[in-house]
């Protein structure tokens, strides 16, 4: 044995030797010891060695005061040489230690991250969203989140990789998620029919940059704005009747989850009864069966039958209940369980739900149509 080596087993049973005091001032101590070891020394120690003191400062960590445990992460952030299970550890710890270590550690691999997401919080995730060169994967998780803040830093981080399935499900979400626009459309290399579809809600100025940033087909924008704003603008005004508004714009192919969401805020009610029957294909007496006599849940399955996104659901379902349009109150709870149970349904089973007249007539369960 190499008086290195030797050197190097006694000075770790000393730590060990010292983890058992568990006064903080020791605590503190041997914290420091082991990180000047790792940092300061690194290249002295063998991989089982440094592990075995990574292993020491996890246990200990817990007692050391988070100042002292946040500027050793910062320290290691960007080096090479810890022990992955180390850098795991401190990535799940407070925001505060965490932070250096998801944003800039290169130690963390793909499913290390993509675990973060899953439990840890929105300051988590956030960090990693500004990770450089988030991979789709990793990008993938991030939205799967549907925390607007996290989707809107992963999409102003122009390093990261985002699959051009994930980007079309943020352009569509785009339409009742302003905050999604600008980052989307300033992304390099968007797809121009991401931009084109887009085009139908976004500002003038956002037009205009789409128009003079990505060689769009002209007929695909060819909209009338000022017929557009004069029936949106008569949403609010007695000026043309609910079924004529609404057929006017489904003809114009402009009838979508932003008008639903526009006409429950301004408390026309009317109007979102025929738009949302259109939308679904049913006529206005089966549209108020769903509302007015059935449980939310079959709310829940016409909406997912147009595929809208669960916040737009939950928004919603919130306004529905302000307009005092439901016979039902719903708990925390039950808020609660209704997103569980929105979350599990598919797109074509509630389709074909609602093409039952049974279901639709509130005399069975969604359950008993699949």
């Amino acid at each position: 044995m190499s008086p290195q080596n030797h050197e190097n087993i006694n000075q770790i049973l000393s730590l060990v030797e010292l983890a058992e005091d568990k006064s903080p001032t020791q605590r503190k101590f041997l914290y420091e010891k082991i990180s000047d070891f790792l940092i300061q020394d690194e290249a002295a120690f063998s991989s089982a060695e440094k592990e075995l003191m990574a292993d020491i400062l996890c246990r200990i960590t817990s007692d050391v005061e988070k100042s002292i445990r946040a500027n050793f992460a910062r320290t290691i952030a960007k080096k090479a040489g810890i022990p992955a299970d180390l850098a795991r550890f401190l990535a799940n710890d407070d925001i505060e230690i965490a932070l250096p270590i998801l944003r800039d550690s290169r130690i963390l691999d793909e499913t290390d991250l993509i675990k973060v997401i899953r439990t840890r919080s929105t300051q988590h995730q956030l960090a990693i969203a500004a990770r450089e060169n988030v991979s789709e994967a990793i990008s993938q998780a991030l939205c799967d989140t549907d925390h607007t803040e996290v989707c809107v830093c992963l999409l102003n981080n122009h390093s990261a990789q985002i699959s051009t399935d994930t980007l079309e499900i943020l352009g569509r979400k785009s339409e009742s998620i302003e905050a999604y626009q600008r980052p989307l459309l300033y992304r390099p290399f968007l797809p121009t029919p991401i931009a084109e579809k887009m085009y139908r809600w976004v500002s003038i100025s956002l037009r205009e940059f789409i128009v003079d940033n990505f060689e769009v087909d002209p007929a695909l924008l060819n909209i009338n704005s000022l017929d557009r704003e004069q029936t949106i603008r008569s949403i609010s005004t007695d000026m043309d009747p609910s079924e004529m508004l609404v057929t006017k714009l489904h003809t114009a192919g402009e009838l979508s989850a932003g008008f639903l969401l526009k006409s429950l805020r301004q408390g026309e009610v009317d109007l979102f009864e025929a738009a949302f029957a259109t939308l679904l294909e049913l006529n206005k007496q089966q549209m108020q069966t769903i509302l007015y006599e059935n449980s939310p849940q079959h709310l829940a399955v016409a909406c997912k039958a147009l595929e809208l996104d669960k916040v737009v659901f939950a928004t919603i379902l919130n306004l529905v209940i302000i307009a005092k349009i439901p016979q039902f109150n719903l708990s925390d709870e039950d808020r609660e369980n209704l997103q569980a149970f929105y979350s599990l349904l598919k797109t074509d089973a509630a389709r074909h739900a609602l093409k039952n007249n049974n279901f639709l007539a509130g005399k069975i369960t969604y359950a008993e149509t699949c």
